[in-house]
């Protein structure tokens, strides 16, 4: 690509960060298994969603297809929280490498955060090369391949025929939503590869330019390699919350199916319900965030 302005705005369209999703690792992050309540995509959590208490609830057939989808919500809770921790830590990591006040990089609102970071960006190479001038950028954006064993593992154990399912629908929506999550955490993924360059004869300052582009090779990799996996993430996430929605539209009709353990499975459904926020919020920030630096960021 012939321009930085043209480079960021193609390669964060859709991403944010980066790194093996779904509690794997991520490079030059980590991964992190918490609950969510933003704003900015992270904070606390109002309740737990534990596939494991309840007792023997999945012993029985709608039990198990529940089981399965509280899987997929625990699962998604820390993917989500990964993915917006990974997207605010490398806009600090670019902020701090390009020396930004403290006071620009702190509180918990990862697109102001960011996009102060990615301004910052704009400016600095507005400033550090001539005008009109354009930096050497080679992209090659990271592929993913959703992993279909993994959506039929999340599937295999929804067999058979449940005696309660959501809507009626015999337990499908649990299992639909167990194998979406199931395949999009576990999508595997190629590294984006980036190279940054520029012509020492539209140079005005240097030192300014090699600090600018540093921060920007040790970031942006980060940010890029999600871009290919936030789609199949996002729409996980939109069959997930149907289901969700339809089991606490069940309520206690559903939950009295399970006779003893009715009370605890009322208090997971309403959890797997309350998750939906924070969820939401946590990918919402990830699109947010490219969005913005699409419009805003350039050379």
């Amino acid at each position: 690509m012939r321009a930085s302005r043209y480079f960021i705005a193609t390669a964060l369209l859709v991403g944010a960060c980066g790194g093996k999703l779904g509690g794997h690792s991520v490079p030059g992050g980590g991964s992190v298994p918490s609950t969510p309540a933003v704003p900015g995509g992270l904070g606390g959590a109002s309740g737990e969603v534990d596939p494991n208490t309840c007792g023997n609830y999945a012993a029985v057939d709608a039990g198990m297809k529940l089981k399965a989808f509280l899987q997929a919500t625990k699962d998604l809770q820390t993917t989500t929280v990964e993915t917006a921790k990974v997207v605010k830590q490398s806009c600090i990591m670019m902020g701090q490498e390009m020396n930004m006040p403290a006071g620009d990089l702190g509180g918990d609102d990862t697109n102001a955060i960011c996009a102060k970071v990615f301004q910052t960006y704009k400016d600095n190479l507005k400033v550090s090369m001539k005008a009109g001038a354009k930096l050497k950028i080679v992209y090659k954006p990271a592929v993913c391949k959703v992993d279909a064993s993994a959506s039929a593992n999340a599937g295999a154990g929804c067999s058979g025929a449940a005696t309660a399912g959501t809507g009626g629908s015999g337990g499908a929506g649990e299992c639909k939503a167990a194998a979406a999550v199931n395949a999009s955490v576990h999508a595997e993924c190629t590294e984006p590869q980036l190279t940054m360059d520029f012509d020492a004869k539209v140079v005005v300052d240097k030192s300014k330019l090699e600090m600018t582009l540093k921060a920007a090779r040790d970031g942006l990799p980060k940010l890029l390699s999600v871009a290919a996996r936030i789609k199949p993430l996002e729409e996980a996430v939109n069959v997930w919350a149907k289901t969700a929605a339809d089991l606490k539209d069940m309520g206690p009709k559903f939950a009295q199916s399970f006779k003893d353990q009715a009370m605890c499975i009322t208090g997971q459904i309403a959890a797997a319900a309350n998750a939906a926020t924070s969820i939401h919020a946590n990918v919402s920030v990830s699109v947010q965030v490219s969005a913005s630096a699409s419009g805003s960021v350039g050379g």
